[in-house]
């Protein structure tokens, strides 16, 4: 995947770890996409907030690591939570039939025409 690079920066707080994913997650990203989450997940925070508005593409390396941090949070007692999924993420979510896997913070997107 050529394009923008991905970023992820984390903001620990006592009962919250969010973070925020910039650019394009695919293979290249998920090694430090891991490496975050798993620093959040030892915390034991009540909450994990995963901040996905700047976060421009995502493939299915990636989707792989958001349902890995999915099952992560459920084992360890934490709640995930998706924030502002863009279009093509949010498509990607609803093509994999796991948009409704993070709540209602998953825009629902109507189905597409040819």
């Amino acid at each position: 995947m050529t394009g923008p690079l991905f970023q992820v920066s984390t903001v620990l707080d006592t009962d919250v770890c969010a973070l925020r994913l910039v650019g394009a997650l695919d293979l290249d990203g998920t090694a430090q996409l891991r490496a975050a989450l798993a620093d959040c997940f030892a915390r034991r925070p009540d909450r994990v907030v995963l901040d996905l508005r700047s976060l421009s593409f995502c493939d299915c390396a990636g989707l792989n690591v958001l349902l890995e941090a999915l099952a992560t949070a459920s084992r360890v007692g934490s709640e995930l939570c998706v924030e502002g999924a863009q279009a093509q993420v949010a498509r990607l979510f609803a093509l994999a039939d796991i948009d409704e896997c993070f709540g209602d913070t998953v825009p629902r997107l109507p189905p597409r025409t040819v």
